[in-house]
């Protein structure tokens, strides 16, 4: 019998399966909270360091980096606080 995925395939859809469960379980979680609670957990769980990574898919290695303008009017916490107080 042929098999629809690979074994590399079906590892990669095992694992972004897993990732969605995850992503569905924080979004059902941030549902039930208050504007007040969704933020004390938006400020605990902030990534503290820099967002930059790289990830390598199908052999090539994609390299993310992320810029702030310094300039701006409003900083990213406070960006992330009126958007979830919208919520």
């Amino acid at each position: 019998m042929n098999e629809l995925f690979s074994d590399t395939e079906k590892e990669e859809f095992s694992e972004e399966t897993v990732i969605r469960q995850m992503i569905d379980g924080i979004t059902d979680c941030l549902a039930s909270m208050t504007k007040e609670e969704r933020l004390a957990w938006f400020r605990r769980s902030q990534y503290p360091h820099p967002l930059n990574f790289q990830k390598k898919i199908d052999g090539t290695v994609y390299t993310v980096n992320a810029y702030f303008n310094a300039a701006a009017s409003e900083s990213i916490q406070e960006k992330a606080e009126r958007i979830l107080l919208k919520l």
